[in-house]
């Protein structure tokens, strides 16, 4: 980060659900939130999750619960064909993700083809992108 470091301690929050709430007391999801929505103060969310260690995330990429399941139900046997040795799904979906980030074009629907069989609906901010559902795809045409 450049410049000075946000300092968080005696800093409320003047908006939303914890408005009053000191930053340093509202819990991680919601600093999270306030970052991939964009929403204002997302500097002073991204300095209280530096001030606990806590990265927004390892690799950039989110996955939704939504996602999670839709993987669970839809995409079981490509799950089962390609995970690597003690992949859980959880990890390997973030895989395929950013095999498909790195090896395809977001379209303008914010989908993302991983290796021709998989697609990955996204929601893409400029600190992570978010797996909303996922689903085999179907060729039409």
């Amino acid at each position: 980060m450049n410049g000075p470091a946000i300092d968080t301690h005696n800093e409320r929050i003047n908006f939303g659900k914890y408005v009053g709430e000191l930053w340093t007391r509202l819990p991680v999801s919601y600093l999270k939130w306030i970052i991939t929505t964009q929403a204002r103060d997302h500097e002073i969310a991204t300095a209280e999750l530096a001030r606990r260690g806590i990265p927004l995330t390892d690799d950039g990429i989110e996955l939704s619960a939504h996602a999670i399941d839709s993987a669970s139900l839809r995409l079981w046997a490509e799950y089962l064909g390609n995970k690597a040795e003690n992949e859980g799904l959880h990890r390997w979906l973030k895989r395929i993700t950013a095999e498909a980030l790195a090896g395809g074009e977001v379209d303008d629907r914010n989908r993302v083809v991983w290796e021709g069989r998989v697609l990955l609906c996204l929601e893409v901010t400029p600190l992570v992108t978010i797996v909303k559902t996922c689903m085999i795809q179907h060729n039409t045409g």
